[in-house]
């Protein structure tokens, strides 16, 4: 394994430390304060890379560092017990987190609203539920020592819909990446709508004036007239300003390396020049959108990478109206794996290059 800038052997490591919680592992930890009191976190370090994964928000990730510097984005609400989840409207945004990973769905994402399956909230209801059965663990495979973190999350209505997402996070000592594979399943007796989207968030110190956006994608659509007006900067932070309207663009992805669709945003200037930022890569085939989102308000100051299973951002309602509505039959099952991987040095210049190259193969085979 390469750690702390050295490679060294199982053995090695072994016969300098008393026990591996002192360079990386998985703990078990519960919050004791304001509305977070009592909820479940794991807290996975690689070495270089740290993360808070939420055991009762669905096991999504709230914060990160990445050699000991934050990267994702923090909202004012911090972390909230589901407890505090209000469905109605856009109330989802009161327990909205931010962090690297909040999921959406599991059977929509985008505005409230209602339909034949019935009504639905902002986002829907997967991030503020609790898994089930959570388990830790860390192993060794030969040299590699891997850190595992996995349970059960449950979207179901009595009388209605059962849908289920197994979800599995793992990563290994010394490395940048963390790996994501969600199983998600209809065990209901009736076919069932399902919007996935996966809200990836940066934030300050890698949002700033000079962090870009980097897609391997093909068209790049507004999704109103914000948008539409920030469209020739889409990929540009910029600084803080009071009244920023949102802005959503709509990607079409592709792929770039081992047919994975990468997304990364990237600040070149950070680390002494060796730059930091974040990469996503996932199946175009299984999540054949992306979405970003760039909100350069007073502290609401954050850009996103959003891979989703339908570009259908506009909601539920609009995708059934439009032929855009993914469905799970019963007893059906999607996968989806995704890598998030923190980035500086070669590595931040190698993932911007082959974006850059993908984007330009493309080009010149139209």
């Amino acid at each position: 394994m390469h750690i702390f800038g050295r490679t060294m052997s199982r053995r090695d490591l072994e016969a300098r430390v008393g026990s591996l919680d002192q360079v990386g592992g998985v703990a078990e930890l519960t919050y004791d304060t304001g509305r977070a009191r009592g909820v479940r976190v794991l807290q996975l370090c690689t070495g270089p890379l740290s993360v808070d994964i939420i055991a009762d928000r669905a096991l999504d990730i709230a914060h990160a560092r990445y050699l000991g510097v934050p990267f994702v984005w923090q909202s004012a609400n911090d972390i909230a017990a589901p407890a505090y989840y209000d469905a109605r409207g856009d109330e989802w945004l009161r327990s909205f987190f931010g962090g690297w990973l909040t999921t959406c769905g599991l059977s929509n994402f985008g505005p409230a609203g209602g339909d034949a399956w019935g009504d639905f909230g902002l986002h829907g209801r997967i991030d503020n539920t609790p898994a089930q059965g959570v388990c830790a663990a860390t192993r060794w495979e030969g040299e590699r020592c891997i850190l595992e973190v996995a349970g059960t999350v449950w979207e179901t209505k009595a009388l209605s819909t059962r849908l289920v997402l197994r979800r599995r996070w793992w990563s290994e000592l010394g490395s940048a990446t963390l790996h994501l594979e969600d199983r998600v399943s209809n065990e209901g007796a009736t076919r069932a709508p399902h919007m996935m989207l996966y809200h990836c968030n940066a934030g300050f110190p890698l949002v700033d004036a000079t962090t870009r956006v980097y897609a391997s994608c093909g068209a790049i659509t507004a999704r109103d007239a914000p948008a539409a007006a920030g469209l020739p900067e889409w990929d540009r932070g910029g600084e803080p300003q009071r009244g920023f309207a949102e802005q959503v663009f709509i990607l079409e992805p592709r792929a770039a390396r081992d047919g994975k669709a990468l997304g990364a945003i990237v600040n070149a200037d950070l680390l002494g020049g060796e730059g930091l930022g974040f990469e996503v890569a996932f199946d175009p085939a299984a999540l054949p959108a992306m979405f970003t989102w760039r909100k350069l308000g007073f502290g609401d100051y954050v850009m996103s990478l959003e891979p989703a299973n339908t570009p259908a951002i506009e909601g539920r309602a609009y995708a059934a109206a439009h032929n855009m509505l993914p469905f799970l039959e019963p007893g059906e099952e999607r996968i989806y794996a995704l890598e998030f991987t923190s980035l500086t040095g070669d590595a931040l210049r190698d993932s911007i290059a082959t974006i850059q190259s993908a984007n330009a193969t493309a080009a010149a085979a139209r």
